[in-house]
């Protein structure tokens, strides 16, 4: 009988795990581009591009995903200074789309984010993933909040680290 319950356990359909990310903040993105050795600048406005050439997963063929796609975008709004956003930033930008097997990150175009954009020698670059990355939509007071304290030099602890 303990053969039978085990044979049948083993030829149960095996579940697709779900991608698991610690939680993602601002201070953790802020902490890790201070780290990085680019130059950032923290634009608040509205990133714009064509929702068509985000990549699409066909999960019968997951392993068809790619791993980083890169969409011209344009991001318009101000960036951080020490009296908050208040520099026009108004540019072309790569934004990176990058892809943990098959699950990739989703930006909205045109919506209100938060974007770490660093500066490299091709451009400027905006990286997402699917869990978090450089980009944050819809910034809520609080977000802001902690990030202009993070940019003033003031406490910047990421809950998870």
């Amino acid at each position: 009988m303990i053969r039978i319950a085990t044979l049948a356990l083993l030829l149960l359909p095996v579940q697709v795990q779900a991608l698991s990310c610690l939680p993602h903040s601002v201070e953790t993105a802020f902490t890790d581009a201070v780290e990085a050795e680019g130059d950032f600048v923290i634009v608040r406005g509205a990133l714009k591009f064509d929702t068509r050439k985000l990549p699409k997963v066909d999960w019968a063929r997951q392993s068809d995903t790619p791993p980083l796609t890169q969409i011209e975008a344009v991001l318009n709004g101000k960036s951080l200074t020490s009296a908050g956003f208040a520099i026009p930033f108004d540019r072309k930008v790569t934004l990176e789309i990058a892809c943990f097997g098959p699950w990739c990150a989703k930006p909205l175009s045109g919506s209100d984010v938060i974007a770490f954009v660093e500066r490299r020698t091709e451009g400027f670059v905006v990286a997402a993933n699917p869990c978090g990355g450089f980009l944050f939509d819809t910034p809520k007071p609080a977000v802001i909040r902690k990030l202009k304290a993070c940019f003033a030099g003031k406490t910047c602890d990421a809950a998870f680290r």
